[in-house]
C-alpha cells in the first residue's frame, strides 16, 4: 500500500477530526430537535437544526427544517425548504456514489447524506399538505406528479426493498379527486389498492374501496367501480356531500445510535484480499478462543443501530360536529386507522442496507490499520499519529431524518355541506383522555376535500 507521508496527514488530521465532530454535533443536536418540538418550542428547534452540517448534510438539514416550519405553521417556508431538499435529492441520485468512496475509507459522516427512499417520498407528503393548507390546489396537484416521477428514479437508482407507497399513492388520489382529475385519480388508486395488497403490511384503508369505485363510476369505469365494491366494508358517498380527510401523526421514527463490535488481527494472519479479509474479520465477532493465540491488534468497527421505540397504546377518534345548522343533529364519528408505518419502513431500509454497510465498515477500520502498519515502518512517530487518525475518525453513520413520526394515522368522512367542529380525542387502553385536539370552523362544502393534520408525541 503506498502511504502518502507525514506532511500529508497533518493536513488531514484536522479535516477529519472537524468531520468526526460535526457527526457527533448531529448526533447531540437530534435528541435536542425532538425535545424542541415536544415542547412546541419552535425557536429551539430551529437553532439546533442550524447546527446541522450543510457540507456533508444538506439534504438532512432541508428535513429537519421543513419538518419544524411545517409543524410551525409557516407552510409557505416549509415548502421552500423542502423545495432545495429536491434540488439537493436530484443531484444526489444523478452522480455517482464512486466519486464519495475516499472519503468513506476516513469516515462515513463526510460522505453526502442520500438518506433512504422513505423519507424522500415523505418530502411530498409534507409539501402536498403545505399547499393544500395554503388554498393552493394546483401546487398540491403539481406534487402528486412530483411524487410518481420521483418514485422512478428511485426504482431506477436500485433501492429494491422501496416499490411504492400505498399511503402517498392513496393522498394523490384523494388530490387528483378533488383537483379534478378523474383519470389520475383513478390510476393512484389502483396503485394504492395493488401495492397495499402485495405489500401485506398493513390492511388497506377500510374506506379506500369506495372512493375509488366512486371515482371509477365518474370516469364511466362500471366494472372498475364492481370490482372495488366486491372487497369495501364501507359505503358510497351521497351525491353532493364533501370529503374531511384527518392524517394522526404518532410517535417518533427509529432513529441510528452508535454501535460495534472488536475483532482481532492475529500475528499469523495473511492479508489476502480486502473483501476475502474483511468477512473473516466479522466472523471472528463474538469467537471464543480455547487455544493460546497471539493478538497482534485489535481492530475496532464502529456500526449504527437501529433504536425503535415502543409505540404509545392508543385509540385515536375523529368526531365530526355540525355548527352552522340544527345544533342538536348526533355527531359523525369515525376511528383512525394506520396507514403508514414509518417505523417498518426505516427498519426494511436498515436491514437491507447492513450487510454493505457492516463490511464498508470493516475495511475502513481495515484500512486505518494497514495504514498505520505501513506507516510505522518507515517512521514509529509517524505509525502513531496514522493509528490516532484512525482511532478519531471510526465512528458511525447515525444520521437519520429523526423529526418524522412513528406512524401515519387517519380518519375519512363523508359529510352534508355545512360548518363543522372537528374534535380528535386519543385515549389509552383504559379509556382515559391522552391528548385533545380540535378545529372549529371547517367548511364543508359539495365534492370538496377537507384535510386537517395534528402531531401526537
Amino acid at each position: 500500500m503506498q502511504f502518502p507521508g507525514r506532511g500529508l496527514i497533518v493536513l488531514v488530521l484536522p479535516v477529519a477530526v472537524a468531520a468526526v465532530a460535526g457527526c457527533s454535533t448531529y448526533s447531540r443536536q437530534a435528541p435536542a430537535i425532538r425535545e424542541a418540538l415536544l415542547n412546541d418550542d419552535y425557536d429551539r428547534a430551529i437553532k439546533a437544526v442550524d447546527k446541522i452540517s450543510r457540507s456533508s448534510s444538506e439534504l438532512l438539514y432541508c428535513y429537519e427544517l421543513g419538518t419544524v416550519l411545517h409543524e410551525e405553521g409557516d407552510y409557505a417556508a416549509s415548502n421552500a425548504t423542502f423545495e432545495r431538499a429536491e434540488e439537493v435529492f436530484d443531484e444526489l441520485y444523478t452522480r455517482s456514489i464512486s466519486r464519495e468512496i475516499g472519503a468513506a475509507v476516513i469516515n462515513e459522516g463526510i460522505v453526502k447524506y442520500r438518506g433512504d427512499a422513505f423519507e424522500a417520498v415523505l418530502v411530498n407528503y409534507y409539501k402536498i399538505l403545505n399547499y393544500l393548507f395554503l388554498g393552493d390546489v394546483d401546487g398540491a396537484l403539481v406534487e402528486c406528479r412530483r411524487l410518481n416521477q420521483k418514485l422512478q428514479v428511485i426504482h431506477d437508482a436500485g433501492e429494491t426493498y422501496f416499490v411504492d407507497d400505498p399511503f402517498l399513492q392513496y393522498l394523490t388520489a384523494l388530490v387528483y379527486d378533488y383537483g379534478g382529475e378523474p383519470v389520475s385519480a383513478e390510476v393512484s388508486y389502483r396503485a394504492s389498492s395493488q401495492e397495499y395488497e402485495r405489500a401485506a403490511t398493513l390492511p388497506a384503508p377500510p374506506w379506500l374501496p369506495c372512493d375509488a369505485a366512486e371515482n371509477a363510476r365518474g370516469v364511466g369505469d362500471a366494472a372498475q367501480a364492481e370490482e372495488y365494491m366486491d372487497s369495501a366494508s364501507c359505503t358510497l358517498a351521497t351525491p353532493g356531500q364533501g370529503r374531511v380527510a384527518v392524517f394522526v401523526e404518532t410517535g417518533a421514527v427509529a432513529r441510528k445510535i452508535e454501535t460495534g463490535f472488536t475483532v482481532p488481527i492475529f500475528e499469523n494472519d495473511r492479508y489476502r484480499s480486502e473483501d476475502e479479509f474483511s468477512h473473516e474479520l466479522y466472523n471472528r465477532r463474538n469467537v471464543h478462543y480455547d487455544h493460546p493465540v497471539h493478538v497482534k491488534y485489535w481492530l475496532h468497527v464502529a456500526l449504527p443501530a437501529l433504536q425503535v421505540d415502543p409505540p404509545m397504546p392508543h385509540r385515536a377518534v375523529v368526531r365530526a360536529s355540525l355548527q352552522s345548522v340544527n345544533r342538536s343533529a348526533q355527531p359523525a364519528e369515525v376511528a383512525t386507522v394506520t396507514v403508514e408505518d414509518l417505523d417498518a419502513q426505516a427498519q426494511r431500509a436498515f436491514t437491507e442496507k447492513q450487510p454493505t454497510v457492516v463490511l464498508r465498515a470493516i475495511a475502513r477500520a481495515l484500512a486505518k490499520y494497514l495504514a498505520s502498519e505501513t506507516a510505522s515502518k518507515k517512521d514509529e512517530g509517524l505509525g502513531t499519529l496514522v493509528n490516532l487518525l484512525g482511532v478519531v475518525t471510526e465512528t458511525a453513520d447515525t444520521r437519520s431524518w429523526t423529526t418524522l413520526p412513528r406512524a401515519i394515522e387517519m380518519a375519512r368522512l363523508d359529510l352534508d355541506p355545512g360548518t363543522y367542529r372537528i374534535d380528535i380525542d386519543v385515549t389509552d387502553p383504559r379509556g382515559l383522555l391522552l391528548v385533545h385536539q380540535s378545529f372549529s370552523d371547517v367548511t364543508v362544502v359539495a365534492n370538496g376535500l377537507e384535510v386537517r393534520r395534528v402531531r401526537i408525541r
